[in-house]
């Protein structure tokens, strides 16, 4: 839950991030002014109403992890972008000594897909004979 938590917030910050931009970008981004003069105009000026797409092309690597064996949380998780092609992995060890492994995949034509695999906890028995 804590993960989702944590994702959700990170996904707010980062659009109302990309929104201030918007708001308050650089003038050197703002659209110029149109200009006419007498004769042909060799320059295209962008009008007030002429859509300009000011955003980079998404691309990003990340990973982390967290491996804290005083509070039991043992988790990781990474992912890229490129493009509009979303790809992930994350694991969590669950309270049982289970680990949970979501691999995700986010794209135009297909949407979010997520397939989730659980290995099952190692019983007491079986943590006696690993020593």
């Amino acid at each position: 839950m804590a993960l989702k938590l944590v994702l959700v917030s990170l996904a707010l910050v980062a659009c109302a991030q990309a929104r201030m931009f918007t708001l308050y970008r650089p003038a050197d981004l703002q659209p110029a002014a149109t200009h006419h003069h007498q004769g042909y105009d060799h320059h295209h000026h962008i009008s007030e109403d002429e859509h300009v797409d000011y955003y980079a092309y998404p691309k990003y690597v990340f990973k982390y992890g967290v491996n804290d064996f005083h509070t039991g949380d043992i988790k990781t998780h990474h992912e890229s972008r490129d493009g509009d092609v979303v790809k992930g992995q994350y694991t969590v060890v669950e309270p049982d000594g289970s680990i949970r492994t979501v691999d995700y995949t986010a794209d135009k034509h297909n949407g979010f897909n997520a397939v989730v695999h659980k290995t099952a906890p190692i019983s007491q028995h079986e943590a006696a004979h690993l020593h």
